[in-house]
């Protein structure tokens, strides 16, 4: 599998739904605590799916930031918004009229 070179706020989105999938898998092994092998890849997804990440950001907001994401990497989340690509193909739908309505777009 070739490594991630672009993402979008869908690919987030996207990443979201497999960790989702993932921890269901998880749950139903009956492996206990298995599914605490995926905490810190959602904590990040949900991290950039949240329209208030920028803010979290800030140095004053340490507090906050490790209260709502306790398993939050900045040095993680800092790689993956360098591939960070604006909206991709949503982008592109909204540009031709597309019925994605805009309070569904992650803007960075």
């Amino acid at each position: 599998i070739a490594p991630v070179s672009k993402i979008d706020s869908f690919g987030f989105r996207n990443l979201a739904i497999d960790i989702a999938h993932f921890e269901a898998f998880a749950d139903s092994t009956g492996v206990g605590q298995l599914r605490e092998c995926f905490s810190e890849l959602k904590c990040l997804a949900a991290a950039l799916l949240d329209r208030d990440l920028p803010v979290l950001l800030l140095p004053d907001n340490y507090q906050a930031r490790r209260k709502k994401y306790p398993f939050l990497s900045l040095e993680k989340v800092l790689a993956v918004l360098e591939k960070y690509a604006g909206t991709g193909i949503g982008e592109k739908l909204m540009a031709r009229g597309g019925s994605v309505g805009n309070r569904e777009f992650l803007m960075l």
